[in-house]
Order: structure tokens, then sequence, then C-alpha cells
């Protein structure tokens, strides 16, 4: 049913650039959104668990991640996007690092099979929110696999499946369809219930722009969430077989509801 109907979302016509949005978020970005993401990072993978490996960011979005990797010490880092937005947004973050030679930034899909082989493999692989949105998730994660190298760490993140799911196709099927006057309305409808939630929750409702842990910005991420199509999502148990059917074995793991996304660590042994 899930399958089916992400491959219904993948038909629909898709009004939503996912680079674009990134690329309005970097003129917002400030140096404790940096902070953040790289702590986040360092929270997966440890202090040292960077430096002098081998990265690649699949789907590198904004690009903070991808400027995280690089100031945590990769040897050498791969950032590639299928959005020329994105490629744009993380080829400034190339150069506000120096334009480093050993951070190479390219345009290109982890559905090209050619692509994919020319890449190599590499000792930490990074896709955060992105194989969900290819409208062939399954086989965007096995491809994805095929570039960890043995003893390599792929951390990835990917929406929860659960009963909502038609809900939320069809809100993102909406918002596409939507003037662009509709889109503000409905983003800004989310960010009320946001704010309600808050109080609810006893908090500062006028505070709901809070920075989360990785750094990234609520008002884009409601953008994100809404415009989201393609749309894929699977269950713990789906993921860590799918994995495990390919050699790797699970390090951590941390949950979300429906509508979030389940965070996953694989190591793949050598």
């Amino acid at each position: 049913m899930v399958g089916r109907m992400g491959a219904e979302a993948s038909k629909e016509r898709i009004t939503f650039s996912f680079g674009e949005n990134w690329r309005s978020y970097l003129d917002t970005v400030t140096e404790d959104a940096v902070g953040r993401a790289r702590s986040d990072i360092e929270g997966w993978l440890g202090r040292d668990g960077v430096a002098g490996k081998t990265v690649l960011d699949i789907g590198s979005g904004s690009g903070i991640h991808s400027l995280c990797f690089h100031v945590l010490g990769a040897r050498e880092l791969r950032s590639f996007d299928l959005d020329p937005y994105s490629v744009e947004s993380t080829r400034l973050m190339w150069r506000k690092a120096g334009a480093p030679a050993n951070w190479t930034v390219e345009r290109g899909s982890v559905l090209d099979r050619e692509f994919v082989a020319g890449l190599g493999k590499y000792e930490v692989v990074y896709s955060w929110g992105v194989l969900h949105h290819t409208g062939s998730m399954w086989e965007a994660i096995a491809n994805a696999c095929s570039l960890v190298a043995p003893g390599g760490l792929f951390l990835i993140a990917l929406y929860v499946k659960g009963p909502k799911y038609p809900e939320h196709l069809a809100l993102k099927q909406k918002y596409n369809r939507a003037s662009k006057l509709g889109k503000k309305v409905m983003v800004w409808k989310f960010i009320l219930n946001i704010m309600r939630d808050r109080r609810r929750a006893g908090l500062n409702p006028l505070k709901w722009r809070e920075r989360d842990g990785r750094g990234m910005d609520t008002y884009y991420d409601v953008v994100d969430w809404l415009g989201g199509l393609p749309y894929e999502v699977a269950s713990k148990e789906e993921v860590v077989a799918f994995f495990n059917e390919r050699g790797f074995a699970l390090e951590k793991l941390t949950e979300l509801p429906e509508g979030g996304n389940n965070v996953y660590l694989f190591s793949l042994p050598r």
C-alpha cells in the first residue's frame, strides 16, 4: 500500500524545490546554527569520528552539514545533490570554507547507477531526510549502501511509517497544487498549530522558531515538510531488515512519532 502510494506521489505535479527552500535558509544561518549541526554529527559519530575519514554527503541540501564534516577534519569530502539550488547552496558553504581541494561539490542523483558507480566507497556516508524523497526510496537506499566501505558507517534519517500516511500525502499534494499565496497560507496555518501546541505544553508560543538540535530552522522545516514530494515512509523493522540483508549492523537509533524522521546509524563489518 505504502509503496504503491509512494509511486503515485512521485507522479504528482511537483511545484516545490527543496534546494530553493534551503538556499533561502542560508540567508538566515548563524554560527550558532552551524555549531549545533556540528554537535549533532559529533553526537552520532563521536568527537573524533570524522577526522581523517572519507565522507560522502548524499543530498547535501543547504550544505551546512557538509561544512561541518569539513570542519571536523574529513580527509576527503564529497557532496552531491540533484537540485541545482542545493548544489549552489553547498558550493556557497564550500567557498565559505576557503574552497578546499579535498571537498568536491557536484550535481548528481543517487538513482543514476552510472553516477553512483563512479563515486567509490567512503568510511562515512551521510543522508539525512533525503532518500524518501527520490520517488524510489528502496532503490535509493540500496544504491547508497553500495557506497559504504567495509568498516564504514552509514548515518541515515527516514520518515516514519504509520496510519496517517494517506493524510500526510494528501496534504503535500494540496500544497503543491496551491497558488503561491495558498502555499503561504498553508505554511502559516501549520505554524499557528505549532504555536498552539507550545502554549498547551507550557512553552512560549512566540518562540516557535527556536533552532533545533541539528541547527535547522523551524520555518524552513515546515516549508520542507509541506512541499516534500515524492514522499515515502518506512518502519523501523523494514529499515533494519533491509540493512541487515546487506550485511549492516544497527549501532544506534533515535525514534520519532509518525511525521518525523527515525535516525539510524549502521556499520558495515570489514
